[in-house]
């Protein structure tokens, strides 16, 4: 190893890692005492271990992770201080009316499309111009209006009105069954909206926060891109300084950003990442090796749910290939990398290679939160805890009994994956991750002024 690269070697190893996972507690009591999200996350745990050394689970964590569990939904159905995400979809489950309109929901935009296009076949302002039948021009005026608004209650009368000129011989146009039935459907959603439990719904849903198109949601988009910007910007000026230092041992040294997967590159496309934030390579001969590999996060929390999708990213790289380089575009031009240094990448089992690091420039959570957000999402959302809490909001009474199914399918459902792991991933994740100036001041202190 290089005189360089053995100096960032030891920094990475020094640098103090101000995200680390706190440890879970050692005992069952002290986890019931921190309440049920930490006494989840340790029943998680304790079989995520146990299954991964081939023992068998001890039977008491099936019984604290279902009692648990049972105490996380009795509070997420809490009106006011509860989750509304959680209650949205446990009255999906109760009523008939709110799991009607979210089916329509779904289809809403296509049938928009479908209905709008046949009145823009017949209606359009642009195909009126030179119609001389004033009456009917109007009548056609009123149709495209009507659909413009999207009044759908009142499109039937339009289409009544214009008559026989919506249908041609083959009796397409603004009348043909698939037309009419997707004008069904939107007025059936329309209609459904007045019923008190889909406002109830649409209210619990407003509560998750702005719905994605509107002002508001693309004004939060713009809001995280900036964040994600400074945090970016932060993160590269520590890596120039870094790459500086480097040089003044072995020159080579450079900072590329937004390093992407070239297309031809051999492995599977889905679910992994191919765009790199930012990396530090040695140009060397006609190649050049990756020495620093960095994905950037805002907040420490996002990290994890990004694991996967980077480690397949770094697996596939390391498909490279035996000899020989490939050409990978940056915002700083193509950079020519050796097939050696990508195969290099690869992860060993679930741990990151020493030289692929999470950057956060953001300060330290005030409390790490044992279980995650998405794990408690993914436990909640299963048809077992929605069944156990629609028995609660109707009788009042339910058996934690019913929910042990979900901890059956833990160590085997696909699906239940990454709760099974969320404390495993969250702690390398967290052990990979530096602030970028920790890791600048470490190479500092382990090297001489460039």
């Amino acid at each position: 190893m290089s005189e360089a690269r053995a100096l960032l070697q030891e920094a990475l190893r020094a640098a103090p890692r101000r995200f680390r996972m706190p440890d879970l507690p050692s005992q069952e009591q002290d986890a019931l005492a921190m309440g049920a999200d930490a006494a989840i996350a340790f029943a998680l745990e304790r079989m995520r271990a146990h299954v991964d050394a081939g023992e068998p689970v001890p039977a008491g964590a099936r019984a604290l992770f279902t009692r648990q569990l049972a105490d996380l939904i009795r509070a997420a159905l809490a009106p006011g201080s509860g989750d509304p995400t959680f209650q949205a979809l446990v009255l999906r489950a109760m009523e008939p009316e709110v799991e009607e309109y979210v089916r329509l929901a779904a289809t809403t935009v296509a049938n928009q499309r479908v209905v709008r296009s046949a009145v823009d076949a017949v209606a359009h302002p642009g195909k009126l111009r030179g119609l001389d039948d004033g009456q009917l021009r109007e009548r056609l005026e009123r149709l495209h209006q009507l659909a413009t608004s999207r009044s759908w209650s009142a499109l039937p009368e339009g289409l009544e009105a214009v008559g026989s000129r919506l249908r041609g011989n083959d009796g397409g146009g603004v009348g043909n069954d698939v037309v009419l039935q997707a004008l069904e459907r939107l007025q059936r959603a329309d209609a459904l909206l007045q019923s008190a439990a889909v406002q109830r719904y649409r209210a619990l849903c407003e509560q998750r926060g702005p719905a994605a198109g509107t002002e508001a949601a693309l004004a939060s988009g713009r809001a995280s891109a900036r964040t994600g910007e400074v945090a970016e910007a932060a993160t590269v000026d520590a890596l120039q300084e870094i790459a500086a230092r480097m040089n003044a041992h072995e020159p080579g040294h450079r900072v590329v950003r937004s390093l992407r997967t070239p297309r031809g590159f051999p492995g599977a496309v889905d679910r992994a990442k191919d765009e790199w934030d930012a990396a530090i390579v040695r140009e060397q001969g006609d190649a050049a090796d990756i020495v620093l590999l960095v994905e950037v996060k805002a907040a420490p929390a996002a990290a994890t749910p990004d694991f996967t999708r980077l480690a397949r990213g770094l697996e596939r790289l390391a498909q490279a290939g035996r000899s020989g380089a490939w050409d990978f575009p940056s915002a700083d031009g193509d950079v020519r990398i050796a097939a050696g240094s990508l195969r290099a990448l690869l992860p060993q089992g679930r741990a990151l290679p020493p030289h692929v690091i999470y950057a956060c420039s953001a300060p330290p959570e005030p409390r790490v939160q044992l279980l995650s957000a998405a794990t408690r999402a993914v436990l909640l959302a299963e048809p077992a805890s929605v069944a156990f809490a629609t028995a609660l909001a109707r009788s009042g009474g339910a058996s934690a009994e019913q929910l042990s199914g979900i901890w059956k399918q833990l160590a085997a459902a696909p699906r239940l994956r990454s709760a099974l792991y969320q404390y495993d991933t969250a702690r390398r994740v967290r052990e990979a991750m530096l602030h970028p100036q920790d890791l600048l001041a470490a190479v500092r202190l382990s090297s001489s002024p460039p």
